[in-house]
């Protein structure tokens, strides 16, 4: 335990470096673009509906439904998983650093990494829309977002270190259970990160209309479960990475 402290400094480094290449941040920023540019569009028309409405739809069905979760799920995956796929997390497991020291630092660094760059589009998305008429819905909608970019990340940091198919898998619990199955199956959405964020905004904006209904978990519900979540994707992570053998990685 005396060494954690040393060793997340130098780790957080040698993540940083890895997970921000290049490519990879520009294709995170690019997507987290869109809600941005639909919202100008948006803006730019004028008089196309209600600008509350409006901004949660953007944010419902653009930085929720799309954004937030592909950036996770992109930052999250490569955290950890690159490094395990191509075999130089060898390297790292040699180390004499606790293994839930690593998750700590992989989860800290990524969740950092898709908040920052998915967070202030959800908000700037919503000021074009909104102004500064509405303060609270403003606020709801960054601290969901930044809610739905903690626990996507951490779950899907956690998922790559159990799969080498996490990208598969993440994009499925993506598209298919949050974009299709809790949307025709309203008693499915206690189980979906999406639902978890949109309470938040409802806790935030008080008495609003949000997209397909709103949600239907309550805010003390959607908190609970959220810090079950994050727990939940940090122990299952931590027990599996201490489980590794330097054979699994091939």
């Amino acid at each position: 335990m005396s060494g954690a402290p040393r060793a997340f400094g130098p780790l957080a480094r040698l993540t940083v470096r890895g997970l921000l290449g290049r490519r990879r941040t520009l294709g995170v920023v690019l997507l987290a673009a869109a809600p941005v540019l639909v919202a100008l569009v948006l803006a730019v028309g004028g008089g196309l509906g209600d600008p509350e409405t409006l901004a949660l739809e953007v944010f419902a069905r653009i930085s929720l439904g799309l954004v937030i979760p592909l950036a996770a799920l992109i930052l999250g995956t490569a955290a950890l998983g690159t490094e395990i796929d191509d075999g130089t997390v060898v390297y790292l497991l040699v180390k004499p650093v606790a293994r839930r020291t690593v998750i700590v630092v992989k989860m800290v660094v990524a969740i950092g990494a898709t908040a920052a760059l998915t967070v202030p589009a959800a908000f700037l998305a919503a000021l074009l829309v909104l102004g500064t008429s509405a303060p609270d819905l403003l606020a709801g909608i960054v601290a969901g977002a930044l809610l739905a970019a903690v626990l996507y990340t951490a779950v899907f940091v956690a998922l790559s270190v159990f799969t080498g198919r996490a990208l598969v898998i993440g994009l499925g619990y993506v598209l298919v259970w949050e974009g299709l199955v809790t949307t025709l199956l309203e008693g499915t959405r206690i189980l979906s990160i999406r639902e978890y964020a949109l309470a938040v905004v409802s806790a935030f904006a008080g008495p609003v209309s949000l997209p397909d209904g709103g949600s239907s978990v309550a805010t003390g519900v959607a908190l609970a479960l959220s810090a079950t979540v994050l727990v939940l994707a940090f122990v299952l992570g931590a027990w599996r990475l201490g489980r590794f053998e330097v054979t699994d990685t091939g």
